[in-house]
């Protein structure tokens, strides 16, 4: 169960001799910079009784500077690791606007007895579709032709030949709550798939009708790679020189998780040498991109990390995460806990 907060404290103050109880209301931070407002979250933390403060920071020494001793961080992509919780001696959660914690120093905070919460389903629909228009346009080359066209060009076969998907092979990386559902669209054009999750067992890969593969055999298989596993230690430039080296030629690869998962001069010389013919990317190394050479690559499609984005999704990662926080301030167990051990 969560702590039940009262949502002030008293402060002792003295002057002149004279020792003065001040009402201190509780406060909790929300930082970031890419909500058009914040009025949800607002709406739902203060009826549980705390003080929402938003902070447009982007660093997490900005926010150690700009905030005082909130007892919960509510961030969209502000890191939150060991220093930041050292400085805030009040601190009792962290909230994370979104699947990934990658921001978050999950394992500082579960020594703390912080919680951390998350929003892992408000936009599965999204990333999913998202994922599939990235795969199909990499497949069917649209891009390419649309600006082959646009330049006066007529050629079905500027990118050479295309070959049925149903020829193909596709190898899902993370079998989560995104990885099942893309596995139930691709699916239905009669590919064959194989999976790669140290985390899910062969018994519910086959319930899916997926093939669980060690991660080389999935690189060696696959014809398409789509990835969907979180970004960790262990994850982090999980697609390397040497899986690229394992892969056959001609490989789609598409990557709507995070950016660090695979790296990005490995996968530029792949691109070049032709191990991949096209990758469709979400998210990046660096976002927005600094010097990302994969950028000047015409096989290379790029969205600016909107998969999660649709105004539905929007509003449900706001509603999520004040949920979140308001259940907790009054003392229930959070729907999306990520260290769950701290709160039971």
């Amino acid at each position: 169960m969560g702590k039940c907060y009262i949502p002030f404290h008293f402060e002792q103050i003295y002057m002149t001799g004279v020792s003065t109880l001040v009402l201190m209301t509780e406060t909790v931070i929300l930082t970031g910079t890419v909500l058009p407002d914040s009025d949800t979250e607002k709406r739902l933390v203060e009826q549980a009784g705390p003080e929402l403060e938003i902070i447009d920071v982007s660093s997490k020494e900005e926010l150690v500077e700009s905030a005082t001793d909130p007892i919960g961080i509510m961030t969209i992509e502000t890191d939150v690791d060991e220093s930041v919780m050292e400085a805030f001696p009040s601190l009792e959660f962290v909230s994370v606007h979104g699947i990934g914690v990658d921001m978050v120093d999950v394992d500082a905070a579960t020594e703390r007895g912080i919680p951390v919460f998350n929003t892992p389903e408000y936009c599965i629909e999204e990333v999913v579709t998202h994922t599939m228009s990235l795969l199909l346009a990499c497949e069917r080359r649209i891009c390419q032709y649309n600006t082959d066209v646009k330049s006066g060009g007529w050629d079905y076969k500027l990118e050479g030949p295309i070959s049925r998907l149903s020829t193909k092979t596709v190898g899902v990386v993370g079998l989560g709550g995104i990885g099942v559902e893309v596995v139930k669209r691709i699916e239905s054009f009669d590919v064959d798939i194989v999976g790669y999750d140290p985390y899910v067992s062969t018994e519910e890969m086959e319930q899916h009708g997926v093939v669980k593969a060690d991660f080389e055999s999935l690189c060696e298989r696959s014809d398409i790679i789509t990835v969907h596993t979180p970004l960790t230690e262990s994850t982090r430039n999980l697609f390397d020189v040497s899986a690229f080296e394992s892969m056959g030629s001609g490989v789609t690869l598409i990557n709507a998780a995070r950016g660090g998962i695979v790296d990005h001069p490995a996968l530029y010389d792949a691109v070049v040498d032709g191990t991949v013919a096209y990758a469709g990317l979400d998210v990046l190394e660096s976002e927005p991109p600094d010097d990302d050479r994969l950028l000047g690559l015409d096989n290379v499609v790029v969205t600016p990390h909107a998969a999660w984005y649709s105004e539905d999704a929007l509003m449900e990662l706001q509603r999520q995460a004040g949920r979140n926080v308001a259940d907790f301030i009054r003392g229930d167990t959070p729907e999306h806990v990520v260290n769950g051990s701290v709160v039971e």
